[in-house]
């Protein structure tokens, strides 16, 4: 309910209270009900009304419905059907049912039902509404026009998709030369669609816009080729145009590409890639200028309407994309993509870079610099959370994916992943969550995976024993279960690290399923590789009992069936290390390992 409708409530009430004591009502009371009875003087009172009011309640949901239905509205004259919708503004509450609004919202909804079952398929009365379009001055009306040409775009029907496009670059072009001062005044909480004095032709009508042309460049749509030369101006004009939420800085998410996808101009970019792929589609070899001549126009705006942070995320997240589209424009303009000596704005836009960018050879050889820039800027990077993920160890993942590939080596000077190893020693939180990353990619993995990439992760393996730190090598277990992994290299690489845990305060070691992982992967090696496998679990009591198994527990299912085959075990070694893992479990008071057939 709106302040008005709210007000003129209210004074109905005010009117049905008074009525009783009209007699006795005298000065300023007897002004204020004379002039209420002027105001509702065509709605008589009657007994009902306050019995209504009295004893009658009313609940569930509000509905809201047209001044005139949708057949009555089919029928009237084109003429009269644009007077009345910019004519009528008696937005009301039903007087038969108190749930019931009857408003321009629900009017608006019916007239886009009326204009696409009726007056698309009707040349003259679709002639009609096109030629007179200027006359509707309420844009929520064009708004629903729009809709409509969006369905028949989404159904395929393209017969009349010039008719559409032509309708759309008119609602983008009807701007209000006083809109960005208006904005600037602070004035856009007044403005709105269904307004005729206050019209807000800037947001929901251009989002239809929006809309509509996203969906020409859908796989499953596809619209005619033909039709470029339009659809290319239409994204100029999004691109380009001035823009409510991105040029106040009134930014309403904290994720930079939440942000980007709820502002026009900033969408309209995203689009702009999408046109470049649908052009693709339609003729492999085709050259996309329109995506580059509109990047360089709204690089041109910048110091009229400079780039805003959002607009920076989606061209670090799209740049994959557009250097797959021209590469060599992609390369000139690459410092209006990444600014350096903008801190935010490169941020912004390399941030979203690593988020939405799978690694790719080519663009990282060209992007090597912004790499080893971020390398010395990584405090900033810890602060940005806008993805709602930690840049620092996004940044590492993509940098020791680039290590399997060969790109550079393990360590040296030309390595980037050991310089990440060397700006992140402070913390070293982001050595347990990449070798922590490292291990689920190898878990994941399933078939085999070829010997020289196997030959990489034992190095990063190796490199990383002997750092020797607890954080990281904790996260070792997660490597059990990782299949492309040898067996026997799994076994032996636990041995060590578990000799190296034994040898340090494991209080800062988590254990958090870590393991029962190791245990599950040591029992799914245990009949082809008996002795080793109790050869780690012996060890494993070894660092519990020693810690009072405060931050080393063990659980009970597969260790029983570890102890109890290697206790029958005919190899002397197999079951003296049994025995002494089960000797350390009794004495940590886990009696459930006394009779391991229970």
């Amino acid at each position: 309910m709106t302040k008005e409708e709210f007000k003129k409530d209210q004074r109905q009430l005010h009117r049905l209270l008074l009525r009783p004591f009209a007699s006795v009502l005298f000065g300023e009371h007897l002004s204020y009900f004379q002039e209420l009875e002027d105001e509702f003087k065509e709605k008589k009172i009657s007994d009902e009304d306050y019995l209504r009011l009295r004893f009658r309640s009313y609940g569930g949901r509000v509905k809201q419905h047209s001044p005139k239905p949708q057949e009555e509205l089919a029928k009237m004259a084109d003429e009269d059907l644009l007077v009345y919708i910019n004519e009528w503004n008696d937005n009301h509450r039903d007087e038969k049912d108190p749930l019931v609004d009857i408003n321009i919202k629900a009017l608006a909804r019916e007239f886009g039902s009326v204009f696409k079952k009726f007056i698309m398929p009707n040349p003259e009365r679709l002639k009609f509404w096109m030629e007179n379009r200027e006359q509707i001055q309420r844009p929520i009306y064009v708004r629903n026009m729009v809709d409509a040409m969006h369905e028949q775009v989404k159904a395929k029907n393209f017969d009349n998709l010039d008719k559409w496009l032509s309708f759309c670059e008119w609602v983008l072009s009807y701007y209000d030369q006083s809109v960005e001062k208006v904005a600037k005044d602070g004035q856009k909480s007044k403005r709105g669609d269904e307004s005729r004095e206050s019209s807000d032709w800037y947001n929901n009508p251009r989002w239809a816009v929006g809309d509509f042309v996203e969906t020409c460049f859908k796989e499953e749509v596809n619209a005619p080729i033909s039709h470029r030369k339009s659809l290319a101006r239409l994204l100029e004009m999004l691109c380009t145009q001035f823009d409510w939420g991105l040029d106040q800085g009134k930014l309403l998410c904290s994720d930079l590409m939440d942000e980007a996808i709820n502002n026009i101009r900033s969408r309209g970019l995203k689009t702009l890639v999408k046109f470049g792929f649908w052009v693709r589609r339609h003729d492999e070899e085709a050259k996309v200028s329109e995506v580059t001549s509109i990047l360089e126009r709204r690089f041109a705006l910048a110091m009229e309407r400079p780039l805003t942070l959002p607009e920076y995320a989606v061209l670090g997240a799209e740049y994959p994309r557009i250097y797959f589209l021209d590469q060599t424009w992609a390369e000139e303009h690459k410092l209006n993509f990444f600014p350096k000596d903008k801190r935010k704005e490169w941020l912004a836009a390399f941030g979203s870079f690593l988020h939405w960018h799978q690694p790719y050879l080519p663009v990282f050889e060209f992007l090597r610099e912004e790499f080893v820039f971020a390398l010395g800027n990584l405090k900033d990077m810890e602060k940005d959370n806008s993805a709602g993920e930690n840049l620092i160890d996004v940044i590492g993942e993509k940098l020791f994916t680039y290590y399997l590939w060969e790109v550079y080596p393990l360590s040296g000077e030309e390595s980037l992943i050991e310089r990440y190893y060397q700006e992140t020693k402070t913390t070293k939180e982001q050595w347990k969550s990449l070798f922590t990353w490292v291990g689920y990619v190898l878990q994941n993995h399933d078939g085999n995976m070829e010997k020289k990439l196997l030959d990489r992760f034992k190095e990063f393996f190796e490199w990383r024993l002997n750092a020797r730190k607890m954080a990281e090598l904790g996260e070792f277990f997660l490597w059990m279960e990782a299949e492309c992994l040898e067996a026997e290299w799994r076994l032996d690489a636990c041995s060590r690290v578990l000799d190296f845990i034994d040898s340090v305060d494991v209080k800062d070691f988590d254990n958090s399923g870590r393991v029962f992982k190791a245990l599950r992967g040591l029992r799914g090696m245990l009949e082809k590789h008996t002795a080793k496998v109790v050869e780690c679990f012996a060890k494993m009591t070894d660092i519990a009992i020693k810690n009072n198994s405060t931050y080393f527990y063990i659980p009970s299912d597969d260790a029983k069936v570890i102890l109890k085959v290697s206790l029958e075990s005919k190899d002397e070694v197999v079951r003296k290390n049994s025995e002494r893992a089960q000797k350390n479990l009794l004495k940590m008071g886990r009696f459930e390992f006394l009779n391991l057939d229970e």
